[in-house]
């Protein structure tokens, strides 16, 4: 049963009443603290009768009682355990949700356990595709990223920084690809980019840039002001259509400067950190492509005039055939820089190493040359790609041979 005690304020007035409820003993026998709670004295309280008043302390009691019987009370004591209890789970979780890694840690993560998986151009590939996610997500914890969020980087990358479609695509991929290893090892339980829906390319096909007969003209005439490593490979450039590391990992080995046969084998790649490297070549397949005696030539001349120099300085003889004249290799960026000074310099509009490479392919299929042929020397990994790069010349072709066909018939 409840029991109630009178409550008195300084003046000896009643305010109210301490409404107690026993818990009963211990196993000593000593009480344990009653629940207890103070009710104090409804509005007109003075103005009822003593029956009326006993009545609604009796109800007061029993409420009381009632609630103390749920367990919907507890006495001070219960109630500081719980506080502290509380404060416990709360600073747990904190000290949890402070050990969950942020997304530049859980990307680190993801570079160290997987470096050894993948090349050394394909981690480098990464890490610069990311770079702007990780100031966009800089020191966010990686569970708390969600799809919106996602969507807003997505969209930030088009709208902001107006990066081409392919680029977003690349971007996408990456990022995507870093979350699923994330729920595999367990940091997060979904992608939260699968939410965002994938940006499309529906640009068609890719147009690409190649020069003209006259503009090869020119710098084939140009060309000749220039130092003879450079002549060499101009030349290799417009006759092979090799790719500018393939030109820079080429060694002496590699070639037959009877037949013409050259064996691309390398792809050299530099990277910050690293150096200049060699890789397998892009669709990590070597091949073979052929040169003429024009180019051969010059291969000639430089193989003579390299080795006179390097060895005349005592130095071991060339391995590759770009090197700077201490023997030391070429940069892969060097074509780059070279040739962008040398368009500037001779008013050739966009002058770039992988140009070259388009205007071989683009000049052979408009002049015969079946597309699985050049997409062989080309070193595609398969013919799609190459048909989708040079659809466009393959058009050509077709209304070529189209006329030819009216002129028969008609």
């Amino acid at each position: 049963m409840a029991s109630a005690r009178i409550k008195r304020n300084k003046n000896n007035e009643i305010t109210g009443y301490e409404i107690r409820v026993s818990r009963g003993y211990d196993a000593s026998g000593k009480q344990i603290t009653p629940y207890s709670t103070i009710w104090k004295l409804p509005e007109g309280w003075n103005n009822w009768s003593k029956k009326k008043q006993d009545k609604e302390l009796e109800i007061a009691k029993a409420k009381f009682e009632l609630a103390c019987q749920k367990g919907e009370v507890k006495t001070r004591a219960e109630k500081k355990a719980e506080e502290a209890e509380k404060e416990k789970l709360t600073i747990q979780q904190q000290l949890e949700k402070d050990s969950e890694p942020t997304f530049d840690e859980a990307f680190e993560l993801y570079i160290n356990k997987t470096k050894s998986q993948k090349k050394i151009n394909t981690i480098v590939g990464i890490k610069t595709t990311i770079k702007r996610a990780l100031v966009h997500f800089k020191n966010q914890k990686l569970k708390d990223i969600t799809e919106n969020d996602c969507q807003e980087y997505i969209d930030f990358l088009l709208d902001e920084c107006e990066l081409a479609i392919l680029t977003v695509i690349k971007h996408y991929k990456t990022l995507s690809a870093f979350f699923n290893w994330c729920v595999k090892d367990k940091l997060l339980e979904y992608n939260p980019l699968r939410g965002v829906v994938k940006p499309v390319d529906n640009s068609g096909n890719i147009k690409i840039k190649t020069f003209t007969i006259e503009e090869i003209k020119k710098i084939v005439e140009y060309i000749e002001n220039e130092e003879l490593i450079w002549q060499v490979a101009t030349y290799l450039l417009i006759d092979s259509g090799i790719r500018r590391g393939e030109l820079i990992g080429m060694r002496w080995c590699d070639i037959n400067l009877e037949t013409g046969r050259i064996d691309i084998i390398n792809n050299t790649q530099y990277a910050e950190g690293y150096g200049i490297y060699d890789t397998n070549t892009k669709s990590g397949k070597s091949r073979v492509v052929f040169i003429n005696d024009i180019v051969i030539e010059k291969l000639k001349q430089w193989k003579a005039f390299q080795k006179e120099i390097i060895e005349g300085q005592g130095l071991p003889s060339p391995v590759y055939i770009f090197t700077h004249l201490d023997g030391k290799r070429l940069s892969p960026q060097a074509p780059t820089v070279f040739f962008k000074d040398f368009g500037e310099k001779y008013g050739v509009e966009d002058c770039h190493p992988h140009k070259f490479r388009h205007t071989m392919a683009t000049l052979m299929i408009q002049n015969g040359a079946d597309i699985k042929t050049v997409s062989e020397k080309l070193g595609h990994s398969n013919i799609e790609i190459t048909l989708k790069l040079y659809v466009h010349t393959n058009e050509e072709a077709q209304k070529a041979a189209n006329n030819k066909f009216a002129d028969l018939i008609w």
